[in-house]
């Protein structure tokens, strides 16, 4: 009685194994599946609208509603860029291409490409800087998460209002600091805010700051958002500070999709 026993247990457990196995093989093929439809049907797809809208714009005919069609559909590349580069970080490759820059770099060429906007709000912007040691990051990358936050931040100021930028070191990190005078957000919101799904359009921009984080844990650092007091709010991010250089595997970028 105890040998069957013996068996049925043995038999039950090869079953759960094989079907453990299928399983496994059944993901991976859609992985696989999803990447090849992104890397090639959706990619190739959205670079051809890009490059033909392009070439529209050249006519300048309806050229608000053509620009508004240009932004989306580098939106959408984006988007199938940063799913293709989380299965990359989730197997391990590298991919960013770290290099050697100044914050302050990026900052004022963002703050250049601001300037209607802040002068629209009446919004003055004050870049404060107790460090001058260069970040070991993907240029293009962190361009793109600060790019997305100040571009936030200005759109949710207060009109005649001040808008501070703060870099300092912190322990390991350089740490980024964009603060704002507006509406007070709740701890609710701010725990939530870079998630995929953030439910709240306080800040707006809802997918656009899943994609910043994103990019950040490709970095290994950290994002959040604070409440400061009962006007002031504060979108902080740390990059690591890496002294070793890796392998580089670029990360896809739009210019980088237009050379292909």
């Amino acid at each position: 009685m105890d040998v069957v026993k013996d068996l049925l247990l043995l038999v039950l457990f090869l079953i759960i194994i094989f079907k453990y196995i299928m399983l496994y093989k059944s993901m991976l093929k859609e992985r696989n599946y999803l990447i090849n439809t992104l890397s090639h049907d959706l990619r190739v797809s959205t670079i051809a609208q890009i490059r033909g809208l392009d070439i529209l714009q050249k006519n300048y005919a309806q050229e608000e509603l053509i620009q508004e069609i240009n932004n989306s559909c580098h939106f959408t590349l984006d988007m199938i860029n940063v799913i293709l580069n989380t299965y990359r970080y989730k197997k391990g490759e590298k991919f960013l291409d770290y290099e050697k820059f100044n914050l302050s770099e990026i900052i004022k060429h963002v703050q250049k490409n601001h300037l209607t906007q802040l002068k629209d709000k009446k919004i003055e912007i004050l870049y404060s800087s107790n460090t001058q040691t260069p970040v070991y990051a993907d240029k293009a990358a962190i361009t793109k998460v600060f790019t997305t936050l100040l571009t936030t931040a200005i759109y949710n100021a207060n009109n005649n209002s001040s808008l501070y930028i703060k870099c300092s070191n912190c322990e390991k990190s350089t740490k980024i600091n964009i603060i704002y005078q507006g509406k007070a957000l709740s701890e609710e919101e701010c725990n939530r805010m870079f998630l995929e799904n953030p439910r709240f359009s306080t800040v707006g921009h809802g997918i656009k700051m899943y994609l910043c984080k994103k990019i950040i844990d490709f970095h290994k650092g950290k994002i959040f958002v604070k409440n400061l007091d009962k006007t002031h709010n504060s979108f902080t991010f740390l990059i690591p500070n890496n002294s070793t250089k890796t392998n580089k595997t670029s990360l896809i970028s739009v210019k980088q999709a237009y050379n292909l």
